[in-house]
């Protein structure tokens, strides 16, 4: 029996061959690609550690000339990665975060916002509760404008638990989640919240253990 007439007598036993070979090669393609999407997160975690310790450490110790000529974004990271920094090593977190003076409060809030708040605004209260997002909602006002602050208080409403006047209506959210992005796309959060340091800069020096 010739290979030629082994294949048409026993067809099925080919066609199992042939699908067999096409799942392999899909599996693999689909597990090359896994691979590399992993890889690049992978990549992505380890650049953002590098650049968060390098930040850290540049303003471990800030003299005011250094916070007011700073570049926002730097500025806002390294202030507030040093706050999180010190209050990880205390016992009751909260409690020393309550410690802090007012504008360490609003800098450390305002980081979690913008930070957890970069695909939507209803994503920073799924992660967050109090007393930072009370906290927070302080500093947007006193930081990044009415348009952000009011937007803000809407969800701040419907998140809260403890609030049984106001109800968390999925449509609404995402009407609010809308209206955040064309706000913050045509607002610098780190630009206005560096402008806050800057004013208080005093609280973020080295010698802030005078400052009440």
């Amino acid at each position: 029996m010739t290979v030629l007439n082994a294949f048409i007598e026993y067809w099925y036993l080919t066609v199992i061959l042939v699908v067999a070979i096409v799942l392999t090669v899909f599996v693999s393609v689909k597990a090359a690609k896994a691979a590399k999407k992993s890889r690049s997160k992978r990549e992505k975690i380890i650049e953002q550690l590098r650049y968060e310790n390098k930040t850290r450490a540049e303003f471990a110790n800030p003299t005011a000339q250094q916070i007011l000529s700073a570049e926002p974004e730097k500025l806002v990271d390294g202030i507030a990665l040093n706050l999180q920094a010190d209050l990880e090593k205390q016992a009751d977190m909260v409690a020393a975060f309550e410690n802090l003076s007012k504008p360490q409060k609003y800098i450390y809030a305002l980081y979690y916002f913008i930070t957890d708040s970069k695909e939507k605004l209803s994503e920073f209260f799924k992660k967050n509760g109090k007393p930072l997002t009370g906290t927070a909602k302080e500093a947007v006002e006193s930081a990044l404008g009415c348009k952000v602050y009011d937007l803000y208080v809407k969800q701040y409403q419907a998140f809260d638990s403890e609030n049984e006047d106001v109800s968390l209506i999925q449509t609404e959210i995402d009407a609010s989640d809308a209206a955040f992005a064309e706000v913050r796309a045509e607002t610098d959060f780190y630009e206005l919240a560096a402008a806050y340091i800057k004013t208080n800069y005093v609280y973020f020096t080295a010698e802030c253990e005078e400052c009440d």
